[in-house]
């Protein structure tokens, strides 16, 4: 059977340390899934991020329990873990070309915030990633780029979402309401996981 003619699976790639994740991540993977930019969402929890090798992190298997309860029944998401076996700090490019390789008949687009697509000519052979794989731009408050260097980018029409995983994070350890902020099902993992915590800022 020939499937030269076959759609490739388009999966979008949303790369971060989700520490943890909250509603805003998953507000933005609803709307890219519902508006049909991709078919499906990888959650890509990144152990080290090269621009904060001296942040203090939850360990990565707690934020990859984290991501899976916050998606769970949700079956267009899903939370992979390929980079806790590769070479740190994780480096983008890297991650792509191993998935690349490893799911060739799927088609990968990256998804990244505006803030990052300003900063974008910095990550590692940024010229090569942005050749090879469409972007997808959500908007972040207070910046704003052209992005017109870029052969295949969509900049989506995403509401801004103010949540942030340090103000999380700063609430749950001073005891203050993070209802708003992370999904129900994740509320009481999220206190249990950063409560005391003092060294994961």
């Amino acid at each position: 059977m020939n499937n030269d003619n076959q759609i490739p699976l388009r999966i979008g790639l949303f790369f971060g340390s989700f520490n943890p994740v909250h509603n805003g991540h998953i507000g933005i993977a609803r709307y890219l899934l519902d508006n049909g930019y991709c078919d499906k969402l990888w959650f890509v929890i990144s152990p080290c991020n090269p621009f904060k090798v001296n942040q203090a992190l939850l360990p990565e298997q707690d934020r990859l329990e984290m991501v899976k309860t916050a998606i769970a029944g949700d079956e267009r998401m899903s939370a992979c873990d390929i980079e806790f076996s590769m070479p740190k700090p994780s480096y983008t490019v890297d991650t792509l070309r191993l998935l690349s390789s490893r799911y060739p008949d799927c088609l990968f687009k990256l998804i990244i915030g505006e803030d990052n697509l300003c900063n974008f000519h910095l990550w590692k052979d940024d010229q090569w990633i942005r050749t090879h794989y469409p972007l997808l731009v959500y908007p972040r408050k207070g910046f704003e780029c052209s992005g017109e260097e870029y052969p295949d980018i969509s900049f989506v029409d995403a509401p801004l979402f103010p949540y942030s995983s340090t103000e999380i994070r700063d609430r749950v350890r001073s005891g203050g309401d993070i209802s708003d902020w992370v999904p129900s099902c994740l509320r009481s993992l999220v206190k249990k996981k950063y409560e005391g915590s003092k060294k994961n800022k």
